[in-house]
C-alpha cells in the first residue's frame, strides 16, 4: 500500500466529492485529532491518516445514489440502511478503499464502522470514532470532556462516544443502529 499516493489521491477526491466548506473542514478537524491521538497512543500514523481523511467521503452523496452503490458494492442493506440512506456512507467509503487500494482490515473496520461503532473495534477505529465526535468543530455538552479522556484512554473515550450516540438517540426519540448497541452491551461486558 503507497500511503502517499492514497492520501494525495483522497485529498484530490474531497475537492471533488465534499462541496461543503463545513464538511470539508470537519474532516480536517477529525485528521488533526486522529492524528493527535494516534501519536499520543502509538497508533499508526498512515493509517489514521487515510481513515480520517475517508470516512465522509461519500457522505454528500445523494441518497439514492449510495443506495445504488451499496448494490453494485454488494454491501448488504438493511431496513435502517433504507429508510436512512446516509447511514452506508461510511460503509461505502470502506469498500471504495478496499477496491480500489487493497486497504487492510484495521483501515476498512474503521470508515464501515464509524457512525455505529463495532464491538470489535481495533485502536484506529476507536480514534476515528473518538475523533469525529471530538474534532475541534464539535460543540456539544461533554465535548471537552471526550477530548480529556480520549488523551488518557482510547477505551474510555470510545465508551464515552458510544454511550453519547445511545444517549442522543433516546432522547431524540431514534432508533439505535445495532452495532451501536452490540458494541455498548460489549463494552459493558455482556457478551
Amino acid at each position: 500500500m503507497q500511503i502517499r499516493k492514497i492520501v494525495d489521491d483522497l485529498e484530490r477526491y474531497l475537492i471533488i466529492m465534499i462541496k461543503s466548506e463545513k464538511r470539508l473542514k470537519h474532516i480536517y478537524n477529525v485528521l488533526e485529532f486522529s492524528n493527535t491521538l494516534a501519536e499520543i497512543h502509538s497508533i499508526s500514523n498512515e493509517k489514521v491518516k487515510i481513515a480520517a481523511l475517508s470516512h465522509d467521503l461519500f457522505r454528500e452523496v445523494k441518497a439514492f445514489k449510495l443506495l445504488k452503490i451499496a448494490e453494485v458494492y454488494e454491501i448488504p442493506i438493511t431496513e435502517f440502511e433504507r429508510n436512512r440512506p446516509i447511514l452506508l456512507h461510511g460503509m461505502i467509503s470502506a469498500e471504495f478503499l478496499r477496491r480500489k487500494y487493497k486497504i487492510d482490515d484495521e483501515i476498512y473496520e474503521a470508515v464501515y464502522y464509524h457512525t455505529s461503532g463495532y464491538e470489535f473495534m481495533g485502536k484506529i477505529g476507536k480514534v476515528l470514532v473518538i475523533s469525529d465526535s471530538a474534532s475541534d468543530d464539535r460543540d456539544f455538552k461533554g465535548v471537552e470532556e471526550l477530548r480529556k479522556i480520549s488523551l488518557n484512554s482510547l477505551d474510555d473515550g470510545y465508551k464515552f462516544v458510544i454511550k453519547n450516540k445511545i444517549s442522543y438517540s433516546l432522547l431524540k426519540d431514534r432508533y439505535i443502529l445495532e452495532h451501536t448497541c452490540k458494541t455498548w452491551n460489549r463494552i459493558c461486558g455482556l457478551i
